[in-house]
C-alpha cells in the first residue's frame, strides 16, 4: 500500500480540522471580549469626563 502526498496531505487536514476550527473559535472570541471591554471602558470614560464637565459649568455659574 502506497500513501501518496496527496493521500497524506488530505488525511492530515481531515484529521487537523477539528482541532483547528476549535482554535479558531477561541481567537475570535478573545478579540469579540477585548471589542466589548474597550467599548465599556470608553463609555465609562466618556461618563466620568461629562460628569467633570456638568461639574465645572456647576462651579462657574455659583461665581458673580
Amino acid at each position: 500500500m502506497e500513501v501518496t502526498g496527496v493521500g497524506l496531505a488530505a488525511f492530515l487536514v481531515f484529521v487537523l480540522t477539528p482541532g483547528l476550527s476549535n482554535v479558531l473559535k477561541s481567537i475570535a472570541f478573545r478579540i469579540r471580549a477585548s471589542g466589548k471591554a474597550e467599548l465599556l471602558r470608553a463609555e465609562r470614560e466618556s461618563d466620568v469626563q461629562a460628569a467633570v464637565d456638568v461639574r465645572r459649568a456647576g462651579k462657574r455659574g455659583r461665581h458673580g
